[in-house]
């Protein structure tokens, strides 16, 4: 190889790492499903119900002085992305798929490296108290106030395919499932409340 081509080879190779970091590396179509996929097979595939004015008005929260409001994307000021995975996901208590992948198989030899014991998730988090840390320190609300959250709820729902079914064309054999998430807020985190995410 000549001292062009590498030096080309070069500059393509720093342009595609730092397209990776500018364009956000979840995004990136080149990693993103090495880095962040987990495939578990299944006889079925859910594709989520769009249901575009339930989203816009937000989470479902109830205040500490028992009056109710919604918060959405735009009163937490975060992309739309961003609170698509706390709406359907994080609420629930679902774990991204990295934390599932380091989940996976887990070898005696792995385990031992790390110091878990027999079962022990090498990714444990509890996204109940990330919930309500994370939107309560965001709007600016205190455990005493009276407008601190102390509930959030949403629901959405799933269409449920065969994949035999789609596999001879009948897409409109489904079943319809309504997932609910209710969260409460529980005293015993006011004294975590100053030391952030743990």
């Amino acid at each position: 190889m000549s001292r062009r081509t590498i030096t080309c080879l070069l500059v393509l190779y720093w342009i595609v790492v730092w397209a990776a970091v500018i364009f956000r590396i979840d995004y990136f179509p080149l990693t993103w499903v090495p880095m962040y996929s987990v495939y578990a097979p299944s006889d079925t595939i859910s594709a989520k119900v769009w249901d575009k004015d339930q989203y816009k008005k937000g989470l479902k929260v109830t205040h500490r002085d028992g009056s109710i409001s919604y918060v959405s994307y735009k009163d937490l000021n975060i992309p739309k992305p961003n609170f698509r995975r706390l709406y359907y996901s994080r609420i629930f208590g679902t774990a991204p798929p990295k934390h599932k992948q380091g989940n996976t198989e887990l070898g005696p030899l792995n385990r031992w490296i790390r110091g878990l014991d027999k079962g022990e998730l090498y990714f444990s988090v509890d996204w109940e108290w990330r919930m309500f840390w994370t939107i309560n320190k965001t709007l600016g609300h205190e455990p005493p106030d009276p407008q601190f959250i102390i509930r959030m709820e949403t629901q959405h729902q799933k269409r449920i395919y065969r994949k035999a079914d789609l596999f001879h064309g009948h897409t409109s054999k489904f079943e319809l499932i309504t997932n609910h998430a209710l969260i409460e807020w529980k005293d015993s985190w006011v004294p975590r409340w100053e030391h952030a995410l743990l």
